[in-house]
């Protein structure tokens, strides 16, 4: 193989969005708080087709029971420290699986779960999913924040308009 054949055609860029890669600090995005001080999440960027959020939870705190929509899968990585998850299948029992850093947890769409931060160390994790199609089921509870518009958002991009719908520019640089 030659240097030749590894080289990627030219694009032509006419029909692509916006080229634009964001760099985002978590340390300086804005967050919202869930039970009290023991639970922080951060969302960090947002597009037509996914969303990504850090959280940072208090030894011995509590994401308590909810249930997302059957289309809203998700997948939460450790970071650090340690926690639970719990899964309540239909006929009422539970599976337990606990991650550790670096384990990720896939927690199935219409899934009712908890999440435990167990151990005496914060657990911080990074969650992805996708967008919503529809309203989600825990915020028709009137969960804060009720409307994802409300959401201290670092990054939203819109990908079909191909515009930026809103951006924290303490926290978000290009």
């Amino acid at each position: 193989m030659t240097d030749r054949d590894l080289t990627p055609p030219e694009l032509d860029h006419t029909h692509l969005p916006d080229q634009t890669m964001y760099k985002i600090d978590a340390d300086a995005a804005n967050h919202f708080e869930q039970g009290g001080e023991d639970i922080e999440t951060y969302p960090i960027a947002i597009t037509n087709d996914f969303k990504l959020l850090y959280f940072e939870m208090a030894p011995g705190a509590t994401i308590d029971w909810h249930t997302h929509t059957p289309a809203f899968d998700e997948v939460c990585l450790c970071l650090a420290g340690e926690a639970r998850f719990t899964l309540e299948r239909e006929d009422g029992s539970h599976q337990v699986l606990e991650a550790e850093p670096r384990e990720s947890v896939y927690i199935p769409g219409g899934a009712r779960h908890k999440i435990d931060a167990v151990g005496d160390e914060r657990h911080e994790g990074l969650v992805t999913m996708p967008s919503d199609p529809v309203a989600r089921v825990e915020m028709l509870d009137g969960a804060a924040p009720y409307r994802i518009e409300d959401w201290p958002v670092a990054l939203w991009v819109d990908r079909k308009r191909d515009e930026v719908v809103k951006k924290d520019d303490d926290a978000v640089s290009s």
